[in-house]
């Protein structure tokens, strides 16, 4: 079994948060929770890569985020008084969750300065990405999303692996997965990306 530090808590707060904290391993493609399961508590992922997801009237899967070890699913309910699960979330790959016991978390969070803190900057840190997704749909072309998002992946800085498929990267950034290839050649054909098949280099315009 895995350990988990609990960022920047004191030892006495982490001593607190781990008897309610469980680890659950995840397969691929395996739910989390469903849109409108009732609300038992957030997760922070450990390891592997976790999507937030809403499927439209007609069917189609659009991606919110795709969350990475150290960050927070479902934080923003529990201030919110629960309720319920606003969306979808399951595993992209072989993946592993730390799952909070909602009650016996609200108790701590209302008696310990520094669990709350942890959980509230762990929960904001969400907010950034789903501003910059908004922008990145209603402002940018489909060219423009693309760069943007192996951006985000760190490209612009060094070569880099994309870690999930293309179908989720393209119900991520609203488009089809023939699009993202499309518009990926595009790319390297301007010398905008550089890539051996393997890895993607984003390239700066002359």
């Amino acid at each position: 079994m895995m350990s988990h530090d609990f960022g920047d808590l004191t030892p006495e707060s982490a001593e607190k948060l781990r008897p309610i904290a469980h680890y659950r391993r995840f397969v691929r493609n395996e739910a989390v929770f469903r849109e409108g399961d009732r609300y038992a508590g957030p997760f922070l992922v450990a390891e592997g890569q976790f999507k937030i997801f809403m499927i439209g009237d007609e069917g189609k899967e659009s991606i919110m985020h795709i969350f990475r070890p150290g960050e927070m699913i479902a934080g923003g309910p529990m201030f919110l008084g629960g309720g319920s699960y606003p969306a979808s979330c399951a595993s992209l790959a072989d993946g592993c969750l730390v799952a909070f016991e909602y009650d016996r978390l609200r108790k701590l969070i209302n008696t310990d300065e520094g669990i709350n803190s942890f959980f509230v900057n762990k929960s904001v840190r969400l907010i950034p990405r789903l501003k910059e997704k908004i922008e990145n749909l209603t402002l940018k072309n489909a060219e423009g999303r693309i760069y943007a998002y192996l951006k985000s992946l760190g490209a612009d800085r060094a070569p880099i692996e994309l870690d999930v498929p293309k179908n989720q990267i393209a119900a991520l950034l609203d488009l089809t997965p023939e699009s993202v290839s499309r518009i990926c050649h595009q790319l390297i054909e301007k010398g905008l990306l550089i890539t051996d098949g393997k890895t993607y280099r984003l390239n700066k315009p002359n």
